[in-house]
């Protein structure tokens, strides 16, 4: 019987954009059934493309862009973009991924492009650990545009 260690609870870290201007409350935000637009699969390739190299230049071997993550990456910041609600989605069902005893996840709002929103989280002590993590090895990333504009951003890791 293999042993899994649940590391998810302890690997989450949240980042909005520290901007006056932002709405007021995302936190107590009505859902919106308006259609929310996902961000282009070029998007999310630049943003796994800065990760790895914040993570070689900092000693890492690079993430892999891989489906069982981006499974769980791409409802969830669709579902952040469309409640407008900046939580973090239970980690456990990521154990079930092939090889996996660990998983972690960033999230956040407000940042429009993939060097401002890898920057801003490298600049923040609980996203740069889950970026630099040793224990993971793959990585789904996601982004939603909300309807009023607001780009919602998943990075969810698995090793």
């Amino acid at each position: 019987m293999r042993t899994t260690t649940l590391w998810a609870a302890l690997t989450t870290a949240v980042l909005a954009l520290p901007v006056s201007a932002q709405a007021a409350d995302h936190e107590s935000a009505q859902p919106r059934a308006a259609t929310v637009k996902l961000r282009s699969d070029h998007w999310e390739a630049r943003v796994v493309a800065l990760t790895n190299q914040r993570r070689e230049a900092n000693g890492r071997k690079p993430l892999k862009a891989a489906s069982c993550p981006d499974r769980y990456a791409e409802p969830w910041a669709r579902h952040l973009a469309t409640t407008r609600v900046l939580v973090h989605q239970d980690l456990t069902p990521m154990l079930s991924c092939p090889h996996t005893s660990y998983a972690g996840e960033n999230i956040a709002y407000g940042y429009e492009t993939p060097r401002e929103l890898v920057s801003a989280w490298m600049h923040s002590p609980g996203h740069r650990a889950n970026i630099l993590r040793r224990h993971f090895h793959r990585i789904g990333v996601s982004g939603w545009r909300a309807t009023d504009g607001t780009t919602y951003a998943t990075q969810d890791f698995v090793g």
